[in-house]
Order: C-alpha cells, then sequence, then structure tokens
C-alpha cells in the first residue's frame, strides 16, 4: 500500500523480543535533535543532506534512542517559551515522517522511533491549541501504526484505525477535503487489513471508503493520488470475499492498470515498482484466461519491479518482491518442475538474509512457512527428507504466528502442518493420519464459511484427502465421512467460479468413489468416478500437477473397470491416461516411479488381451516387458498380477508349461504378500493348466484351496466360477480314470 507522509502516539513495551539496547546519555539523544533541527534550517526537510545525517546517526544511536529520547525531549522543553517548545516538537514531527519513509535501517526501529517522535510532539501540539497540526500528526502516527511491526498486530491495526478517525473529527470534508480524502484512503486501507471484526464486512468498508476518497481524489484534479487510492482500491478487490472470486480479480487488474497510466516507470519509478508488484500478485491468483500464460505474466511483472526495489536502494521491498516471485515460482507450470522448486527454494533464502527474525518477524515466520511448502512439494532430494524439513520450518514459523496474534496466519500454517502430516513417511501412518485431520479440523476453528469461504472450502477439501487415507476407524464410515466434507466444498467451488478448484475437488472425490467401489463392488461407484475424471481432465491446466494426478486416477479407474468389464477400450484408454501422465511429469519427481510402475501393469493387461484376439506376438511382448520393468520395481503386488496376467496369456495360446511356471511365479509372489485375492486366483489358474497337462488331483487340489480362500473372502462370483471349475475337473478326472479302467 502507497501512504502519504503525514503523522502519529501510545506507551510501548519497545524492546521485548528485540534485543537488549546499549544506554546513551540523554546528552547524546539531545545532541542529535539539534544538530537535526539545523540540517533542516539549513538544507530543508527534503534534502538528501538530511537523509544522510538521519541514517548515519541513527546506525551509532541504534534503538537506545527510543530510552534517551524522551528524557532528552523532557529536559529541553521543562520551562521553556511557547516558541521554543514549538520549536523542539516540530523537529520531532519532520523526524518521525523522515524517519517513517527511510528505506534503509532497521525496518522495525524506524518505525518504532517515528512514533515515538510523533507521541512526543503530540504532548506540544494538543488538539485544543493546534487542531490541524494535531490532525496531521495523528494522521502519520495512524499510518506508522499500521505498519507497526513491534507488539500485537490486530491492535496495531485497531490502534490505527481508532487514530485515521480521531484525524477525521478535524480533518472534515467541508473544510479540509483534500486532507479528508487522505485519511479516508488510509482508514480503508486499514480495515483491508484489519484482523478483528468479520473479516469480509472489513474489506466492504474499505472498497466503500476508498470510493469516498475517490470522490475528491479524481484523476483531473489530484492525478497522484488517483493513482493512489486506485492502487489500495484495486489491493482491496484482490482481497474481496464477497462477490464474485473471478470478477474482483478482473476489477482489480483494471484497477492496477488504471494506476499505472499516472504511476510510469519514469515519473513514479518506486510506485511503479510497487503496483507493478500488486498486478502481478493478481495474475498469481486469476482464474479467467489460461493459467499456465498467466503465471508467466506474473514472474515477467514481479522481475519488472526489481528492477527498481533493488537490494541495495530498497532493501525490504526487495525482499518482499523476491518471496513473491518465489511463491510464482512454486506454482509455475511451464519450465522444468523440479527446476522451479529449486528456484522458489533459493529465493525464499535470499529474502530472509532481509528478513531476519529479530528484525521482521512477521515477514520472517511467513517466509518460513513459504519455504517449508517448497520443501513439501520438492523433487530433488529424499522424499521423506523433505518432508522432515518441511515440518520443521512449519515449526519454526508457529513461534510468532500463535492463534492470538495472527489467527488468519496461524490457521494458514494449521493447514500447511497437516498436508505435511498427512504425506508424512516417518513415524506412524496411522498417527500421522490422525494428527493431520486434527491440524485441518484447527484451521477451521478460524476458517468458517461466514469469513473465510474460499479458505473454508480449501480445508474440506483437504478433509476429503485425509478421512479418504484414514486407517483409523471403519472404512465405509471414514467415506461417509468424505462425502460431508465433498459437498461443503461443493458449495463454493462451482465450475463457474473457480473451474481449477471446482476440478480438484471433483478429482480428490472421485478417488474416494473409487475407494468406496473396492469396498463395496458398487459398479455406479467406478462409473461415476471414471466420468467425473475424464471431465476434469478437460478443465484442468495440461502439464499442472493436478492435471497429472487427475490422468493417473483415470488409468486406475479404467484398469478396475476392465476387470470386470473384459472391454478393450477401457484398457487401452487407461494405458493412454498414464502415458500422458507420465509425459507431462518431471523425470526427477517422486511420484514418477508409480506412475512408471502403472504403465507396465496396463501393458501386462493390454498384452493379454492382445495374446486372446490372437496378437500373439505384440501381447507377448507387452507382457514380457512389464514383468521385466515391475521386476525391478518396488511394487511387488504390480508384478505378481504381471506375471498372473502372463500366465493367463500363455494359457490362452495353450503353452500349459509356460502357464503353469508364470502361475507358480505370480503364487509365489502373492504369497509372499498375504495377499488373499491373488493367492486365490492364481490357484484357480495353476489348477486349471494343472488339469489341462493331466494332473487331475493336483489341479483339483489348487482349486480346493482357492475355493477355501474365495469363501473367506465372501467373494460368491468369484467361488462359484472355482467351484464349477472344480466340478469340471472333477468329471474329467472321472472320465479319464473311467478311460484306464476300459483300457486295463
Amino acid at each position: 500500500m502507497v501512504k502519504k507522509k503525514k503523522n502519529q502516539s501510545k506507551s510501548l513495551n519497545r524492546n521485548k523480543g528485540f534485543g537488549t539496547p546499549r544506554e546513551i546519555p540523554t546528552r547524546e539523544a539531545k545532541d542529535f535533535i539539534f544538530a537535526f533541527g539545523q540540517k533542516i534550517e539549513k538544507y530543508g526537510e527534503d534534502s538528501v543532506k538530511v537523509e544522510q545525517f538521519v541514517a548515519v546517526n541513527l546506525e551509532k544511536l541504534d534503538e537506545s534512542l527510543l530510552e534517551s529520547l524522551p528524557k532528552a525531549f523532557q529536559k529541553e522543553i521543562v520551562n521553556q517559551s511557547f516558541e521554543k517548545r514549538e520549536f523542539i516538537a516540530g523537529i520531532l514531527t519532520v523526524l518521525g515522517g523522515l524517519i517513517y519513509e527511510l528505506p534503509k535501517g532497521k525496518r522495525w526501529l524506524n518505525l518504532e522511533l517515528s512514533i515515538l517522535a510523533y507521541e512526543l510532539a503530540l504532548s506540544v501540539f494538543r488538539r485544543e491549541e493546534y487542531p490541524e497540526q494535531w490532525a496531521i500528526i495523528q494522521g502519520a502516527l495512524a499510518n506508522a501504526y499500521s505498519d507497526r511491526i513491534r507488539g500485537d498486530r490486530a491492535e496495531n491495526i485497531e490502534t490505527a484505525i481508532a487514530t485515521y478517525e480521531l484525524a477525521l473529527g478535524i480533518r472534515t470534508r467541508e473544510d479540509f477535503p483534500e486532507d479528508w480524502a487522505l485519511t479516508q484512503m488510509n482508514l480503508a486501507s486499514a480495515y483491508k487489513n484489519r484482523i478483528k471484526g468479520d473479516r469480509a464486512e472489513n474489506i466492504e468498508i474499505a472498497i466503500a471508503t476508498h470510493k469516498l476518497a475517490l470522490e475528491i481524489y479524481t484523476r483531473e484534479n489530484f492525478p497522484e493520488d488517483w493513482a493512489n487510492t486506485q492502487t489500495n482500491l484495486a489491493n482491496a478487490y484482490l482481497g474481496r470475499i464477497r462477490g464474485n472470486r473471478a470478477k474482483n480479480l478482473e476489477t482489480a487488474i483494471a484497477t492496477y492498470k488504471l494506476a499505472l497510466k499516472i504511476y510510469t516507470r519514469e515519473d513514479f519509478s518506486k510506485n511503479w515498482a510497487l503496483t507493478q508488484m500488486n498486478l502481478a500478485s493478481a495474475y498469481i491468483d486469476r482464474i479467467k484466461g489460461d493459467r499456465a500464460e498467466n503465471i508467466e505474466i506474473a514472474i515477467a511483472t514481479y522481475e519488472l519491479a526489481l528492477g527498481i526495489r533493488t537490494r541495495e536502494d530498497f532493501p525490504e521491498d526487495w525482499a518482499v518482491t523476491q518471496i513473491n516471485l518465489a511463491n510464482s515460482y512454486l506454482v509455475r507450470i511451464k519450465g522444468d518442475r523440479s527446476e522451479n522448486l529449486e528456484t522458489a527454494i533459493a529465493t525464499y533464502k535470499l529474502a530472509l538474509e532481509i528478513h531476519t527474525h529479530n528484525d521482521f518477524p512477521e515477514q520472517w515466520a511467513r517466509t518460513q512457512m513459504s519455504l517449508a511448502t517448497a520443501y513439501f512439494q520438492r523433487i530433488r532430494g529424499e522424499h521423506v527428507n523433505n518432508i522432515e524439513i518441511a515440518i520443521h520450518f512449519f515449526d519454526l514459523s508457529a513461534e510468532v504466528y500463535t492463534r492470538e496474534d495472527f489467527p488468519t496466519d496461524w490457521a494458514h500454517l494449521q493447514n500447511n502442518l497437516a498436508f505435511a502430516y498427512r504425506d508424512r513417511i516417518q513415524g506412524n501412518r496411522s498417527e500421522n493420519i490422525e494428527k493431520s485431520i486434527s491440524l485441518f479440523e484447527l484451521a477451521m476453528q478460524v476458517y468458517t464459511y461466514e469469513d473465510f469461504p474460499e479458505n473454508w472450502a480449501i480445508a474440506q477439501q483437504n478433509l476429503i484427502s485425509a478421512y479418504r487415507d484414514r486407517i483409523q476407524g471403519e472404512p465405509l464410515e471414514n467415506l461417509a465421512i468424505v462425502f460431508e466434507h465433498y459437498q461443503n466444498s461443493s458449495k463454493v467451488f462451482t465450475r463457474e467460479d473457480y473451474p481449477q478448484k471446482w476440478a480438484l475437488n471433483q478429482s480428490v472425490w472421485a478417488e474416494a468413489l473409487m475407494k468406496r467401489a473396492e469396498l463395496t463392488e458398487n459398479s455406479e461407484d467406478l462409473e461415476q468416478a471414471i466420468t467425473i475424471l475424464q471431465e476434469v481432465t478437460e478443465v484442468l491446466t495440461p502439464g499442472s500437477p493436478d492435471f497429472i494426478d487427475a490422468q493417473y486416477r483415470l488409468g486406475n479407474a479404467l484398469s478396475r473397470r476392465y476387470e470386470t468389464s473384459q472391454d478393450p477400450q477401457d484398457i487401452e484408454q487407461a494405458f493412454k491416461a498414464y502415458k500422458t501422465a507420465l509425459d507431462a511429469i518431471s523425470p526427477e519427481h517422486y511420484d514418477r516411479q508409480q506412475i512408471q510402475q502403472a504403465l507396465p501393469t496396463t501393458q501386462s493387461i493390454l498384452g493379454s488381451r492382445l495374446v486372446r484376439q490372437g496378437e500373439w506376438q505384440q501381447g507377448l511382448e507387452l507382457l514380457l516387458n512389464s514383468v521385466r520393468e515391475l521386476g525391478k520395481s518396488d511394487n511387488k503386488l504390480a508384478y505378481a498380477n504381471a506375471l498372473y496376467q502372463t500366465a493367463r496369456a500363455h494359457e490362452t495360446m495353450t503353452d500349459w508349461h509356460n502357464a503353469r511356471r508364470y502361475y507358480r511365479d505370480a503364487l509365489r509372489v502373492f504369497d509372499h504378500l498375504q495377499h488373499p485375492p491373488g493367492i486365490a486366483k492364481s490357484r484357480v489358474g495353476l489348477g486349471s493348466v494343472l488339469a489341462s497337462l493331466g494332473y487331475f488331483e493336483k489341479g483339483m487340489a489348487e482349486l480346493q484351496q482357492a475355493i477355501d480362500l474365495y469363501d473367506q473372502l465372501e467373494q460368491p462370483k468369484r467361488l462359484a466360477e472355482a467351484k464349477s471349475l472344480y466340478q469340471t475337473t472333477q468329471r474329467a478326472h472321472q472320465s479319464h480314470q473311467q478311460m484306464l479302467a476300459e483300457v486295463s
């Protein structure tokens, strides 16, 4: 937010958590004040030499001036004439404004000194004797409280709002229209950032108050102030909760672009750079247009801003822009995904060189949380270690982001930490998921539907994944809870308003349906999942992580349907979905192996079908390739299934000896995995082949074991098939015995 320099008050605990200052004699502080006054008289308030003088001396005096300045001030004004007191208070007013604007030094200290200078000046410039000057200082004091780093953030903003309103008691529209408009604009920005009260209502007040200011700040009469207010109004639309989200973002973008008609790089370089940064943030969140292209525009726009916001000239602004640039690389779709994440991590670490815990605790905490998110998503390095690093950085940010001081940031932190525990590899899997659920639910205590509908819907969406994967509790009961959270998130994430988030929501729900179908053998759930996934792959941005996940899920769903339908189109489409996901994912991504394993699994099914259709050579090539690839993988279940499919293919070709070999190999792996369904189907296949080779008793023994297993598994359809095959084998055995008896 761009603010104008104008003025500030309160009793402060100024050193808490920021180190112990050295003692500075009162005389040294007094000498500083009067030397500053002489510089103003000689060079004027806006002189570069005055700014240089302040920067050099603040470096010498540091935070000790917070203690010595009030003592020096009191000594100098006691028993002094009105003129002398006015002179000293005037020096402090100018000092407060100059320190507030100072780009160098410790930002928290500059703000504390600015507040202190204004408060001391107000002890002389009282409302009764100096109403106009008093109002000016109150307005500037409110600005400093709005930006204050120390103290409770929520209370600082409340103080700022109250102080702006005090200033408006003098700065009325009738008597001081320009000052009234300035104060309205700054008051609006304070409401936009307000923590207390209803969040949505605060933003509506901010928008309405900015529009009040624009009744005075017209482009014709006050072009710079008009541009300033347009920028702040755009900020409010960027964070607006009420109304259509996509339209709010388009309004924000259009309003930033209006401001840039005045804020050119040549005439207003600093404001131009700030507006470019805000515009970039709007493009990151933009719903309309191509998602990948919007992110590229954002990155380019942040780079433009960094052309002005250099580390040397504006270290704090440089750090803020670096964080936003890192955020863009975190979600970037174009380019190599692993490289984008490494860029994000490196850029966050650059920002932390400025945003230290002591000097910028809030920004430090926010950057730690972003860095944690980057490590959580990181592709390079060991995935298990990256998650632990992420949890460590999340825990660091919790040192600052408490529920009392930063409720929304605290909720965001709980949400992100829940993700990390949901996917955590170290520790007990069941306990990690339970912790994840409890953290998501904690976040929802702040992210209510009324105050934060979008964040509330995201939390609902996250709980879908957590309850879908839950180990504790009854599986079907967990899935019933999943359905409740899906319905809740669907209230907000509609296809019209949030197409990408709607698609992600549908994709997560489809996976839950697939799990329910597996538990209940309900084909309707599987059909619904396939329909949903086919629809969302048309909406999600190709190449994005959510698109890759949806393609992989679609491949899984089609493969499962093929198991019962035996429709060749299902397995062909599954193969295509897996291949699409594999082509899009980064070669270094830890999920790539999972998809690589799915691909040969599908090859084995596809190969088996081709063999049955008489295309033996092509079918066997696919089957043997899948056995080779899966044999090298960690997914032994997929390997066992590939062996089983290869055995079935050989059986179809009446190659009994190879069929027996592969069924036995499959049985051995399924038995090692203690996988009853796999053991049962392998025994059925082996029993059938043994019978075909004339080993009827051995075949019947295998089939009987399969029958017993299917009975235990309560799978009536497969049980009936195994019994039928047993009876056929038994009849064949009896016929064979009878034939032998007749021959003898």
